[in-house]
C-alpha cells in the first residue's frame, strides 16, 4: 500500500520537502496524453518557497491519512481506492491570495481531490478528519477545504461543459497525481477537456436552481423568525432553521453561478467555495473577530447540535445577528 500511494507520488519522496523536490516535480516531461484529453498546469513558481513547502506538506498528510485508513478498513476492495489527482484551485491557483495579519483575513486553501471509488467520496467524516489535521499542523498556516469526485464523475462534468469544474481544469494546479500506467504501458486516470456549455440549458438550470433555492431560505428564514418570537421561544430550533436558511442561500449561489454545489450541510466549506467565486462574499458574515466568528460558528455547528446537543445554546441576540445576515 505504501507503495500505491507514495510510489506514484510526484511530490514526496519522503517525509522531507526542499527547493529541488519542488522544482522536479514541476519540470517533468511534456504530456503524451491523447486529444481528447487535458493536461493540467503543474507550476508553482507564483508562489513563494515557504507556500510551495505548506502545499507539499499538505498533500503529504492527505496521502498519510489516506493510507491508515485503507489499511485500517482492512477489506480487500479497499486496497484499490486511489487518490488519482489533488488539485489546488482558488485564490491560490488564480495568484489572488492574500495575508492580512492586522485584521486576520487570510486566503484558505480549495483543493479537488480526484478519487477512484465513489466509496471515497461518501467518507465525509473521513476528509473531515483530514480538514482537521490540517488546521492543527504546525507547518500548514490556515485552514484547507476538500472537495471529493470521482475522476469518472469529474469528466462526465467536463464533458457538459460545467462550469465550476471547467473553470478548476482550466486554472488549477496539480499538486499531486497517480502516474501509474494501463496495462500497455498507456497513461490513464485522464481528464477530459472541458466542452462548451449550451446557453439555452445553462439559462434554464440556473433560473430552476435560483427560485427553487431562494424560497426555500426564505422559508426558512421566515419560520426561523417566528421561532424567537413567540412567547416561548425555541432558540435552538430556530438555529436549525437559521442553518437552513444559510445553507439554502449558498446553494441558491452556487447552483445559479455554477450549476455546482457540494453534496455537504458543513457551512464553513460553502462559505469557502462560495467566496472562491465571488470576494465580496468575504464580508458576508462580518469581520473575522471576536463575536462574529463565534457566532458563525454556533450557526455552522447548529446543524447537528441544536437537534441533539442539549449543551448547544444561543441568544435571541445572536439568532438576531444570523438572520440579519442570512436576509
Amino acid at each position: 500500500m505504501a507503495h500505491s500511494l507514495n510510489a506514484k507520488n510526484q511530490f514526496v519522496g519522503s517525509s522531507v520537502f526542499n527547493r529541488q523536490t519542488l522544482l522536479n516535480f514541476r519540470e517533468r516531461a511534456p504530456s503524451n496524453n491523447p486529444k481528447w484529453c487535458v493536461t493540467l498546469k503543474s507550476s508553482l513558481d507564483h508562489l513563494p518557497p515557504a507556500r510551495q513547502a505548506e502545499f507539499a506538506r499538505i498533500q503529504e498528510v492527505i496521502l498519510e491519512e489516506l493510507e491508515t485508513r485503507i489499511k485500517a478498513d482492512g477489506k480487500a476492495r479497499a486496497k484499490r481506492y486511489r487518490l488519482l489527482k489533488l488539485v489546488l484551485f482558488g485564490s491560490f491557483a488564480k495568484g489572488t491570495w492574500f495575508e492580512d495579519s492586522r485584521s486576520g483575513r487570510a486566503s484558505d486553501v480549495d483543493l479537488l481531490a480526484i478519487v477512484s471509488h465513489e466509496a471515497l467520496t461518501e467518507m465525509s467524516a473521513f476528509w473531515g478528519e483530514v480538514e482537521d489535521r490540517l488546521y492543527s499542523d504546525p507547518l500548514v498556516k490556515r485552514d484547507v477545504s476538500i472537495i471529493v469526485h470521482t475522476l469518472q464523475d469529474v469528466n462526465r462534468q467536463l464533458k457538459d461543459g460545467q462550469y465550476f469544474f471547467s473553470e478548476i481544469i482550466q486554472q488549477g494546479i496539480l499538486l499531486f497525481e497517480d502516474t501509474e500506467p494501463d496495462k500497455n504501458g498507456n497513461p490513464k486516470n485522464l481528464l477530459a477537456k472541458p466542452a462548451k456549455p449550451d446557453p439555452t440549458k445553462t439559462l434554464e438550470l440556473a433560473s430552476g436552481f435560483y427560485t427553487q433555492w431562494k424560497n426555500n431560505s426564505e422559508t426558512f428564514l421566515d419560520i426561523g423568525r417566528e421561532c424567537t418570537e413567540r412567547k416561548e421561544p425555541q432558540f435552538n430550533i430556530a438555529a436549525f432553521l437559521l442553518h437552513q436558511a444559510a445553507e439554502s442561500a449558498y446553494r441558491m449561489f452556487l447552483l445559479t453561478t455554477t450549476l455546482y454545489a457540494p453534496g455537504t450541510h458543513h457551512l464553513g466549506k460553502l462559505r469557502n467555495i462560495a467566496r472562491t467565486i465571488d470576494g465580496r462574499l468575504e464580508d458576508a458574515w462580518g469581520p473575522p473577530q471576536k463575536p462574529y466568528k463565534r457566532y458563525f460558528e454556533l450557526l455552522r455547528r447548529a446543524y447537528v447540535e441544536a437537534r441533539y446537543s442539549p449543551s448547544y445554546e444561543t441568544t435571541q441576540e445572536i439568532l438576531t445577528w444570523q438572520a440579519d445576515r442570512i436576509e
